[in-house]
């Protein structure tokens, strides 16, 4: 009997990590992760570069909020000014993009990285974002 559980230990273990080893969703990662893909957007989070350009820079700065009912606010600020944009996210139905919807415009981002405190996303002219978490 003894024998019979170790191969069954065995065989669920080999299952586990071959499901796991294929798990990443996104090019960047993370490969594995306890919390879900909305858990792991949900949240507030620090533009620290778009493109070439790094934020914050001279006072300007941008975040992003990502809530989980699925509402969406974009704000940018240069010194004491500050102004938001409020809208809409959602994922694709596979949660490879997620579209951000504001003033029933709509802006697709593809999913490269989507780590607790870590987001990157590629933008429909190809620029890469990268955000941290607040």
């Amino acid at each position: 009997m003894k024998n019979g559980k170790s191969t069954l230990f065995l065989a669920a273990t080999i299952v586990t990590v071959l499901n796991f080893s294929s798990c990443s969703k996104y090019e960047d990662g993370p490969m594995f992760s306890l919390r879900t893909k909305k858990a792991r957007l949900t949240g507030e989070w620090e533009v620290v570069r778009i493109g070439n350009e790094t934020f914050p820079q001279d006072g300007y700065s941008v975040e992003m909020e990502f809530e989980k009912d699925g509402d969406f606010r974009y704000t940018y600020s240069y010194d004491t000014y500050s102004y938001s944009y409020n809208g809409e996210w959602e994922f694709s139905s596979d949660k490879e993009e997620v579209d951000i919807i504001i003033d029933n415009q709509v802006e697709t981002f593809e999913i490269l990285r989507l780590k607790n405190d870590e987001l990157w996303l590629e933008a429909s002219d190809n620029t890469e974002w990268r955000l941290e978490a607040k």
